[in-house]
């Protein structure tokens, strides 16, 4: 740990590559998905550029537009708690550089289908970048979202966000990635801040690539008790849409929203509070997922 780290960490992108059918020259790394995305809007958007995203979907969204000196555009979600991609399609403008698309969507967990992203992506000008985030898709069932490497061989301006954050585990390491045209991906590593993914987390990301099979069995308990949780919070009268990652999301005005906090943080239950919209809950052990089961079954209408 006394040297300094491979900073165009050449053996994680050719691995990566070899997992993704790409070449490396199509991969950059960085201090995770978030840290990947900051350098591209900070890299595509000048000052008075629009960037379009769906909300709510992920807060560091408006956030890393805002640092970058360009307008965030906040389009609402569809009544299904999914992305209005007619919506976002007239919001584009000669100042807009940028589309982020959350698949399955943070925090609310519903994917865009695959049809619906490739009609999307024919009525997008060839100079704006489409985005396609997909921290959480390894938790998603197949067949639910897109095939986003696919649509990324046909369309050009398709860049596909990733990270080792999730479903691998390596959260605390700080190592995510996107797939991109060489030219962006080449202005990706250029723009990058030198040595920011640490020779120890390049080293564990290829570990867990290699350990696929674990990370499998992983996914595979959290989507079972997903599964569980939500059907038994449906018989409990609770509304909700069916969720593709970690995680379930309860839609609530700020009456529901204030009581259900209060009652978790009474419980000692850590969860994610969205003012104005809702709670996001975190699927856990089952132990763990039972406490959070009883809690709202007290609070059901």
């Amino acid at each position: 740990m006394n040297r300094y780290p491979d900073m165009a960490a050449v053996e994680l992108r050719e691995r990566l590559a070899r997992h993704l059918g790409v070449t490396a020259a199509e991969v950059a790394v960085g201090p995770g998905s978030v840290g990947v995305l900051q350098q591209i809007i900070t890299g595509l958007c000048d000052a008075g550029d629009e960037v379009v995203f769906a909300w709510r979907s992920f807060e560091a969204y408006p956030i890393l537009v805002e640092l970058a000196g360009a307008r965030p555009v906040r389009i609402p979600l569809a009544d299904a708690e999914g992305h209005d991609l007619d919506a976002m399609a007239a919001a584009v403008t000669a100042r807009t550089k940028v589309i982020l698309l959350c698949t399955p969507n943070n925090p609310t967990g519903v994917p865009i289908s695959h049809d619906r992203l490739e009609a999307f992506l024919q009525t997008v000008r060839s100079d704006v970048l489409v985005v396609i985030d997909e921290a959480y898709v390894e938790y998603a069932d197949g067949g639910s979202g897109p095939d986003s490497l696919a649509l990324y061989r046909r369309f050009p301006n398709v860049c596909v966000l990733r990270t080792f954050s999730k479903a691998y585990g390596l959260a605390g390491l700080r190592v995510g990635y996107a797939v991109a045209a060489p030219a962006i991906a080449e202005g990706l590593h250029r723009t990058a801040l030198p040595f920011a993914v640490s020779a120890l987390a390049q080293k564990a990301a290829i570990a867990s690539l290699d350990a696929g099979e674990e990370m499998e069995a992983r996914v595979a308990a959290v989507r079972q008790e997903r599964s569980r949780m939500a059907a038994e919070l449906e018989a409990q009268g609770w509304k909700m849409q069916p969720s593709q990652g970690n995680f379930l999301w309860i839609r609530a005005d700020e009456d529901l929203l204030t009581r259900l906090v209060d009652a978790f943080d009474r419980a000692g239950i850590m969860v994610r509070a969205y003012q104005g919209d809702g709670v996001r809950i975190t699927v856990a052990d089952p132990a763990s997922n039972d406490r959070v089961l009883r809690l709202l079954q007290a609070h059901a209408a």
